[in-house]
């Protein structure tokens, strides 16, 4: 139920306590018209007192509904952004397992470089080249395996 459904089912509520007591006012008045006007004023305080806490408790279930209300919301952002931590922290993995990826491939190329040259001629270019795709090949297949 929402907050402006309980809110209207409770003003609501709160009318007809309102109207009851002034209903209730005029009963005690006319049960009571020939007896002791302290005891009328007695009653008459008494009763709007016990009006006035029940009006008082009614709107503060309202009051309480709200919160309870405010407090779910809360939590399901709070829920909903504990996912979305979760989905960045999955992300947060799979770039570092890419970027360890990356820095693995460019050892063996520096390996490669450092074992064969750069190379002064295209063939030799060429060579290196070569060399760098089959290393490349044989540590690419090991890290897809690893996946």
């Amino acid at each position: 139920m929402s907050y402006r459904n309980d809110r209207t089912k409770y003003i609501f509520l709160a009318r007809i306590f309102v109207l009851v007591a002034f209903i209730g006012v005029g009963i005690l008045i006319f049960t009571n018209v020939g007896h002791d006007p302290s005891q009328i004023a007695f009653s008459l305080i008494a009763y709007v007192i016990s009006v006035a806490a029940l009006i008082m408790t009614t709107l503060q279930s309202l009051s309480i509904s709200r919160q309870v209300q405010t407090t779910e919301r809360a939590a399901r952002l709070v829920h909903e952004t504990a996912e979305q931590l979760k989905a960045l922290v999955a992300e947060d993995h799979r770039l570092e397992r890419e970027i360890r990826q990356d820095i693995r491939l460019d050892h063996e190329i520096i390996t490669i470089l450092e074992e064969h040259g750069v190379g002064d001629s295209d063939t030799e270019r060429h060579q290196v080249a070569t060399r760098i795709a089959q290393r490349l090949n044989s540590t690419t297949g090991s890290i897809e395996k690893r996946r």
